[in-house]
């Protein structure tokens, strides 16, 4: 938990976040953060907006590019559509704005900690069974690299993961945006559509940009996307 309020993190969040059976641990801001991740690895970060040494924003982005499986949650009085937007561009999975309900905080948490933490089934077999098609494209044997005919990778964050396993499915088949939003959030008529968008978006220009190639992905108009590999 990264929050600058003393009295917020040590006497509410954290005491709530252990009570809920996390092992929870408050840290005033970035630098104390990035101290702390040279020693421990977190599953979850809770993470505010408005930090005294950096903001959440560039957090969150350095965050996602240094370990993109980390689930990573905004809780913040920044509460414009904009400052929403910008939160989830830079890659934060789930953007709460205080004050926030204590159920619906853990709920949120609970959730995203069932998708970030892999279990011991056979999930990880079936991603790389996913979307081995004629092209050469595919996930890896976790799903969190989009695998190029040439053997180079592109690593995924924990929303584009949840996409191009569903994609990856139904290779040649279009899914419907209401199947992909139902991956990322619970309810799905709470969820903004245009994230998906942005999603998608952000994926495609990751992989031209880093590789130089076109990811087999494109939309369906009035349906939702499909996955050509």
């Amino acid at each position: 938990m990264v929050e600058d309020d003393d009295e917020l993190r040590d006497e509410i969040l954290v005491p709530l976040l252990r009570a809920a059976g996390f092992e929870a641990t408050g840290m005033p801001g970035a630098l104390a953060l990035y101290r702390d991740l040279v020693a421990s690895r977190y599953d979850l970060v809770l993470l505010d907006v408005g930090l005294p040494d950096e903001d959440g924003f560039a957090i969150a982005r350095h965050l996602r590019e240094a370990a993109p499986t980390i689930g990573l949650v905004m809780l913040t009085g920044y509460v414009s559509n904009n400052d929403r937007l910008r939160g989830l561009e830079s890659g934060v999975d789930a953007y709460l704005t205080k004050p926030v309900e204590a159920s619906a905080l853990i709920a949120t948490l609970r959730n995203l900690s069932r998708r970030v933490v892999p279990s011991d089934g056979s999930e990880g077999g079936e991603a790389g069974d996913e979307g081995s098609g004629e092209t050469g494209w595919r996930l890896d044997e976790r799903g969190w690299n989009i695998l190029l005919p040439d053997g180079r990778a592109v690593e995924l964050t924990l929303a584009e993961q949840q996409v191009m396993r569903r994609l990856a499915g139904s290779p040649g088949q279009p899914v419907r945006r209401e199947d992909l939003i139902a991956g990322l959030a619970d309810d799905v008529h709470e969820f903004d559509p245009h994230r998906l968008e942005m999603l998608v978006y952000r994926l495609r220009r990751k992989c031209q940009e880093s590789t130089g190639m076109a990811l087999p992905l494109r939309s369906v108009r009035g349906v939702g996307y499909v996955l050509t590999w």
